[in-house]
């Protein structure tokens, strides 16, 4: 479980064109920190992310995703995803992510 956990952080730290031959893997997420922040923009996150889990590691099955914009600080988006796999189905599992 601990190396899923370390999948989807890596997954979504990685920018995508980033990885030589792999030029698709990862997302765009860190061309958020410097847009205005508005509700769209969570929704846009949130999709991004169910798209790029779902098509990179889809033995994962999204739960919930919370996307915190930081009214304080412009710059960091965090992002909790609660998760379970598909041969534990009821074995719920949270990893966060904090984007500045």
């Amino acid at each position: 479980m601990d190396a899923i956990k370390n999948d989807i952080r890596l997954l979504l730290m990685t920018q995508r064109g980033e990885r030589l031959f792999q030029p698709f893997l990862g997302m765009d997420i860190r061309r958020f920190l410097f847009e205005q922040i508005t509700d769209n923009t969570a929704i846009e996150i949130e999709n991004d992310i169910v798209d790029t889990i779902e098509t990179w590691l889809p033995f994962v099955q999204l739960q919930n995703i919370e996307v915190d914009l930081n009214d304080q600080n412009k710059n960091q988006i965090k992002i909790n995803i609660t998760f379970n796999i598909q041969n534990a189905p009821t074995e719920l599992q949270s990893v966060g992510v904090v984007l500045e």
